[in-house]
């Protein structure tokens, strides 16, 4: 389909097309427009929708709405390749060195038990001596960079908070760029360690999990041994916001049958923290081990096929309750950030692993010893040899501008690894869109 623009043929004519990344829908009785590959969100007058819809077979109808498309990426030039500019977006992600960006692990040990857990209990736990090496090695190759960015990650990290403490610290002290600092911990020994430090430590953000009400939390997470961990948590949260004025939390809900139903009674918990500092988001329990299989097809069995669109109620509750979401697919131009080949995630021997769920025994594929780095460059160049790019179903799906194609562990395991938003598309997009009107950000007028 060609449009042209009397204004651009004055100046020698330029042809337009629509883009291949559009959707056009109603959500709540609102014509809204969307672009995958810009981002665009805009509602659309009902009295518009037909002269939008003219202009997009073509037809140039009216010349305020033709440019206001033209802006928002859902026209483009005839010979212009989308797929190539988000490919060279993605490129320039996955190979940029501008930010020094880790992810460490201090300790394999952890005092949860959980139903679901996919790491293989070990006693690795990182010693100062090895911390001090792994600090020297984030400073130095860290010079001319503008910002370090480093995820505290276990086991649970919170049981070697030494280490932590010793790192960021000397980072700080000694390091010319800014540290964006963030941790997944359990939230249980947030009682039991001085949290005030989280803001001296530059600890942005702790993600926390809460399954659930107790009832089922305590179910999926119990302590090693047995004993119950709910009221522990929201009391740890409760102490981090007290004491710290700059820490966030985000706390994650894995969701299976036996917590679906119960989510709403979650929120009656929360309500005593402060919405601004928190954001909420929801995922299916994944299995990413052979542990408790009949468990992991009960799950499968509950989600089905229009597992998405389940999960999207559960956002549209928090939403409604005045709580600020995440959407874990909108990760900017790269599926995660374990794309980027100068990311690393940091065992506690200094081991280097690809991403935080592939840490297991015989997965490193590198060590940091004496301050220097050593990559076996053959598990190196397997696992960013991956890329969704070239693959002829990545490369006609419309909802690649969002997932770069899929997760790499994934696929490197000889799965798709698609997001489950792109079997439910719409029902992400109608999501997307009630975020976005929460937040009054809307994209496109």
């Amino acid at each position: 389909m060609k449009i042209s623009s009397y204004k651009d043929n004055m100046a020698g004519e330029k042809m337009y097309k629509e883009s291949y990344y559009n959707y056009f829908l109603e959500i709540d009785e609102v014509p809204v427009l969307v672009n995958l590959r810009t981002g665009a969100i805009a509602e659309v007058k009902r009295e518009n929708v037909q002269k939008i819809k003219e202009i997009l077979k073509g037809n140039i109808v009216d010349e305020e709405l033709f440019e206001q498309l033209k802006y928002g990426g859902y026209i483009v030039e005839e010979g212009y390749n989308e797929y190539e500019e988000i490919k060279m977006r993605n490129y320039k992600a996955r190979f940029d060195n501008s930010k020094a960006m880790f992810t460490i692990i201090p300790t394999f040990q952890c005092n949860f038990d959980c139903i679901y857990c996919y790491e293989t209990k070990r006693n690795k736990i990182m010693t100062i001596e090895k911390a001090e090496e792994i600090a020297d090695y984030i400073i130095n190759i860290s010079k001319n960079k503008k910002t370090i960015s480093i995820g505290w990650f276990g086991g649970e990290p919170l049981m070697n908070f030494k280490v932590i403490e010793h790192i960021n610290m000397k980072i700080i002290g000694e390091s010319e760029a800014e540290l964006f600092s963030s941790m997944s911990s359990n939230g249980y020994l947030l009682n039991y360690i001085d949290v005030s430090k989280f803001d001296e430590l530059k600890i942005k953000n702790v993600q926390i999990t809460l399954d659930g009400i107790e009832e089922t939390h305590n179910k999926y997470r119990p302590l090693i041994g047995g004993g119950k961990t709910f009221d522990k948590i929201i009391k740890g949260i409760e102490k981090l916001f007290e004491n710290t004025e700059k820490t966030n939390v985000s706390i994650r809900v894995n969701v299976g049958p036996e917590n679906y139903d119960k989510i709403e009674e979650l929120f009656e918990y929360l309500e005593k923290f402060p919405k601004e500092r928190m954001k909420i988001y929801f995922r299916w329990i994944f299995q990413a081990s052979e542990k408790n299989k009949d468990f992991h097809v009960h799950v499968r069995d509950f989600r089905k096929e229009n597992s998405f669109t389940k999960l999207s109620k559960l956002y549209e509750m928090a939403i409604n309750r005045g709580y600020k979401v995440m959407l874990p697919i909108l990760n900017g131009d790269m599926y995660c950030e374990f794309d980027n080949v100068y990311n690393m995630v940091i065992g506690p021997e200094g081991e280097i692993y690809p991403c935080t769920v592939a840490v297991e025994e015989g997965m490193e594929m590198g060590k940091i010893e004496n301050g220097k780095i050593k990559l076996e460059t053959k598990k190196h160049l397997k696992w960013h040899s991956h890329n969704g790019y070239e693959d002829k179903n990545c490369k006609e799906c419309k909802i690649l501008p969002l997932c770069h194609g899929g997760c790499r562990n994934a696929a490197l395991n000889g799965n798709r690894g698609c997001p489950e938003e792109k079997r439910e598309t719409e029902s992400f997009i109608k999501l997307w869109y009630k975020v976005k009107k929460f937040e009054k950000k809307m994209v496109v007028r």
